[in-house]
């Protein structure tokens, strides 16, 4: 089933989060034009690692779309956008607030020539308040967010995820919601809309639990450690003896009591809830305790117990993972020959 398989969409954007997103519209049966200018074409078709002279993060995160070289600057290459816009169910620009107007693409003109229009502006901040004209990238957002404050190394220096939780999460997994639902009110009204979305804005939810506790009076220890970004001996990584690592995850009593007996520790039951005690004395025998085998002696003694214990696997091992081949996870497709991640999105 491909329930976009009528809608037609205009990509301005560049990089990762809004190409992301239309490629997940994409795999949802939409069709994609992305427009790129000549002059500034999208960058990461020149990133390396390259591929018969393409750059593979530009193939991960286009395939299947139809990639028009357009001089939007010209009368020529206007028109031609102006007679897309006509035909669009939704546009998605990344630029920074009034470019599109200097443009000539602004949102009421676009609007006022398709009323049925999704117009989406993706940005860092948003079309408002003092940071919006503000240059910023993924790392730049965590910072701001907090986020950043909280992924932190033993003495509580703030480290840099290994994967842009601010482009994907706060930027094209919202454009993917913000769409959808805007599509939906426009099968009810007739009319589109306006999406003002910022990935500042977008990483805001991640920090729910914690603004909340923090509200509550809730207050961290030096290494900034939250109850659950390591805090706890019962959610928190471990090393093994060979040097890799697994995650406990038994934060419910039932997970913990079955991991207890598991490893011939019911004396540990009773040291559930989340104490300085726990953070500090259970954590360390049970640093101990998970040295005694490598990793993937844990993950078979634990198969068939449910206590929520996970290897800690390596990108290169992701391929041969039983569980995302099941889910059929990666894909070869047939316009770019190269393996990607597929659409997570099962209907």
């Amino acid at each position: 089933m491909q329930p976009l398989a009528d809608i037609k969409v205009l990509d301005f954007s560049k990089l990762l989060p809004g190409p992301l997103a239309t490629q997940l519209l994409a795999d949802m049966g939409a069709t994609i034009w992305k427009i790129e200018h000549p002059h500034s074409p999208d960058m990461t078709r020149f990133y390396p690692p390259v591929v018969e002279d393409i750059g593979v993060n530009f193939l991960a995160l286009n395939r299947t779309k139809t990639c028009l070289s357009i001089d939007y600057k010209s009368e020529a290459g206007r028109a031609e956008i102006l007679a897309l816009v006509a035909q669009a169910d939704v546009l998605l620009e990344q630029f920074r607030p009034q470019v599109m107007e200097s443009l000539g693409f602004g949102v009421a003109a676009m609007r006022a020539l398709n009323p049925r229009l999704i117009y989406v502006s993706l940005t860092g901040y948003g079309q408002t308040g003092p940071y919006a004209r503000l240059a910023g990238h993924d790392l730049n957002y965590l910072a701001e967010s907090g986020i950043l404050s909280l992924n932190t190394d033993t003495d509580g220096v703030p480290q840099i995820p290994g994967v842009q939780m601010a482009d994907v999460a706060g930027g094209a997994y919202m454009c993917v919601s913000a769409i959808s639902a805007a599509l939906y009110a426009r099968e009810r009204t007739g009319q589109g809309t306006y999406l003002d979305l910022a990935m500042l804005d977008g990483l805001m939810p991640l920090q729910s639990l914690n603004y909340a506790q923090m509200k509550a009076g809730e207050t961290l220890p030096d290494n900034n450690k939250t109850y659950l970004s390591g805090r706890s001996a019962n959610y928190a990584v471990y090393a093994c003896a060979d040097g890799r690592y697994v995650a406990l995850a038994a934060l419910e009593p039932k997970f913990w009591t079955n991991f207890c007996k598991l490893v011939k520790h019911e004396d540990w039951i009773d040291r559930f809830l989340p104490t300085e005690e726990n953070s500090t004395y259970l954590k360390a025998e049970l640093s101990t305790l998970f040295k005694l085998r490598t990793r993937d002696e844990w993950v078979q003694l634990a198969t068939g117990t449910d206590c929520c214990l996970s290897a800690v696997r390596t990108l290169n091992e992701l391929d041969q993972h039983p569980q995302l081949q099941a889910r059929k996870m990666f894909i070869t497709p047939s316009d770019t020959k190269f393996p990607s991640i597929a659409s997570p999105l099962k209907f």
